[in-house]
Formats: C-alpha cells, structure tokens, sequence
C-alpha cells in the first residue's frame, strides 16, 4: 500500500497551525522555498525522512504521529484545548505541546524501562453522590480520597510527590499567560497528565495541582481542562467542584476544628492565618476561604482579610517541594531554572537513571530534554557530575 502523502501533508498543516508557526519558518528550517513547503503540506511534494524528523521536533510532535495512520496520541485533545482557548499564546501552546511530549516519555521511562505498574484511580464522575450540589461532591470526595490513601487529618506534604504516586504525570512549567494555574489532559497512552504554571506563588501551586487532580478524578471523559484564575466559562459547576476538592483535600475540615478555634481580635485572626497557611502550604486565600466555610468568619472579615498585605507569604518563606532538599545551592538553583522550563526533578532523575543503567543513550536522554542543543549538553553535564560526586 502506497504512503499517503496527502494525509502526512494535512497532520504537518494542522500540527503547524495548532502553534501558530508561519509556513516560512518550517520552509526555511528544511532550506526550500515557501511554495514548496506549502507542497509538501498539500500533498504533492515528497519529504524525506530527514526533513520529517526536522519537523517533528519544530511542531513538538513524536516523529512516528506523522507517519503511523493508527499512532495512539494526544492530538485529539491538545486540539481541542487550543480550539477552546484560541486566545493561548503561541509561547503557551508550544508549552503546551512539550508538556504533552514529557508526559510521553515519561510514561516510557516508567512503563517500559523500569516496569513500574500503576493502580488505576478512581473515577468519581461514575459515583452516586445521591445528589447534585458540585461542591458536596468536591467535600465528600476529598473524604473519600482521604481515606483511600490513609492520609487521616494530616497536612500533605508533597501533593506531586502524592499525585505522581497515583500514576499521574505533574509538572510545572511557567505560562506566559498568568491567568492560566494549571491545566489537565487525559492522555489515550500517558493517561493522566498535569501542567501547573510555575508563574504562580508556591502555595498557589500547590492548591492548582489538587484542584487538577480533581478534574483527574471526575473529569477525565472530557479530554481536557484549562483552569484560569478568573473565568466565565461554561464549566464553573465543575470548577466549583474542584475548588471544593482541593480545599478540603488540603486543608481537611476535621483538622482545623481539632487544632483551631475561632479567635476575639483582627490581629489574632492575621496571626492564626499565616500559621495555617504555612503548616498546610497553601495560600492565606485558601485559608480564609476555608474558615469562612466554617462559619468562623463573616463576609466583611472575609474581605478585609484579603485585602491585608501581612497575609502574603514571600517566596523565600517557602519550601518548592519539587526541589530535592539533598541538594547543594548550585544545582538547587539550577532545579528551579529546570523546573520553571518545564522540566521535573523526578524526570530528570529517571532519564538519568535509565542513561546510567545503559537503557537509553546519551543522544536519546538529551532529546528527552527538549531544551536547545547546548542548554541541553550544558545541563546533563552539571547533573552526571553532581550524581556521581553524591554516589
């Protein structure tokens, strides 16, 4: 059977135009004139295998979706996400598409070279709640996901260390969108997969990547999720739900009546809320959002409270938990560059991993990196390095 070139020309224009590229960029990356590219994307010129591959790493696509008529990938869903936000940055949707591109190998790290088997979560957009109120259904299910996972009432100390344990795929990147906090994508091979923006506070990820996990939980039949901070979208019962989720997951009613109670002055309630946010790592917000639902402060308080510059917590009051505590400051420093590109620690030491054990190559673990050639050569030096000094 003859290779349809017709089909290969349709997935590049789509792939193209999904990030927004110009058709002269990928004319000019493969050394041929605009009309002959916009042949190749027709259908009636032939691309060799050298300048698919090119390509492939300009789009941020695998190189075998191009290729392969039955190629399980996330095109579907990256899709639609970028048809649903058509007002994504082209800098985003690239994010994006790399994020997608992570996830999949990370899934290959994991799946095929060290084995690891997940349990599937579960999916409570099947459950019968008995009733039809979203934030209940946020509530309970943070009961429920509580005692599933033998938490009781204690603060979570890593919610990626705990997300990732339950099979799912997290990173952080930071979007140049700021409105953005965190988006889902169910992938048909990776599964599960979570971006939380890095331009976001520290504590403020921390709620995005559980309030994510609850799309994960209820969600996952629509494919996809971007969460803005501020938004009118058509899917606010669902937003709500998460909200509700995440709340409750992070900072578990049973334990603030236990450790907590209501207290008589303005100043008190500034001092209570900053100890709260700090021992449960999340924003004073959250807090506040949290005690008003207790009933332990009205909507003036409430108001006030958020306007109060006491209540910010700065940066380096805050723990990244992405970030090894092993670490020296160098590398730690380095971390923080990685993790802000896209990049997690827990990939990196994967790939690493798999590299040292002879399971892939050098080449192969720099591609992983999706960072430019030196940037790319740069960093695996500086992480071998460190790796074999601590061994």
């Amino acid at each position: 059977m003859a290779f349809d070139y017709a089909v290969l020309g349709r997935k590049l224009k789509d792939a193209r135009e999904s990030l927004l590229i110009a058709p002269q960029d990928p004319a000019s990356r493969l050394q041929i004139n605009l009309q002959e590219y916009l042949n190749i994307e027709e259908g009636r010129n032939r691309i060799t295998g050298d300048q698919l591959v090119l390509l492939a790493v300009l789009y941020r696509r695998d190189f075998r979706y191009f290729v392969t008529g039955d190629y399980p990938s996330a095109e579907s869903q990256v899709q639609e996400m970028f048809r649903r936000n058509a007002a994504l940055s082209q800098s985003d949707r690239v994010a994006i598409q790399e994020f997608v591109r992570l996830c999949e190998y990370e899934d290959f790290l994991e799946r095929e070279i060290f084995q690891r088997q997940s349990i599937p979560i579960p999916n409570y957009g099947q459950f019968s709640f008995g009733h039809r109120h979203f934030k209940r259904q946020g509530e309970e299910a943070a009961f429920f996901e509580r005692e599933r996972l033998a938490l009781g009432k204690q603060p979570i100390e890593n919610i990626f260390e705990l997300i990732r344990n339950q099979g799912i795929h997290i990173f952080k990147r930071q979007l140049k969108d700021k409105n953005i906090s965190a988006l889902y994508i169910n992938h048909p091979v990776a599964g599960h997969c979570i971006l939380v923006n890095y331009l976001d506070d520290l504590y403020r990820q921390n709620f995005s990547a559980a309030h994510e996990y609850c799309h994960a939980l209820f969600d996952s039949s629509q494919g996809q999720e971007v969460t803005y901070l501020k938004s009118s979208n058509d899917k606010s019962e669902l937003e709500w739900r998460a909200n509700s989720f995440a709340g409750n997951f992070l900072l578990p009613k049973q334990r603030l009546e236990l450790d907590y109670s209501p207290v008589n002055t303005y100043e008190a309630w500034i001092s209570l809320i900053r100890q709260i946010a700090e021992r449960f790592r999340v924003s004073s917000q959250v807090v506040i959002i949290r005690l008003s639902e207790l009933k332990w402060i009205d909507k003036g308080l409430q108001q006030q409270l958020f306007q109060d510059q006491r209540l910010i917590i700065k940066h380096d009051e805050k723990f990244d938990p992405e970030t090894p505590p092993s670490l020296s400051s160098g590398i730690r420093d380095k971390s923080t560059q990685i993790i802000r590109r896209g990049l997690s620690w827990h990939f990196i030491d994967l790939g690493t991993e798999a590299y040292r054990r002879g399971e892939i190559t050098y080449q192969k673990l720099l591609d992983m990196l999706l960072l430019p050639l030196e940037d790319g050569y740069q960093l695996l030096h500086e992480l071998l390095t460190f790796l074999e000094v601590d061994s």
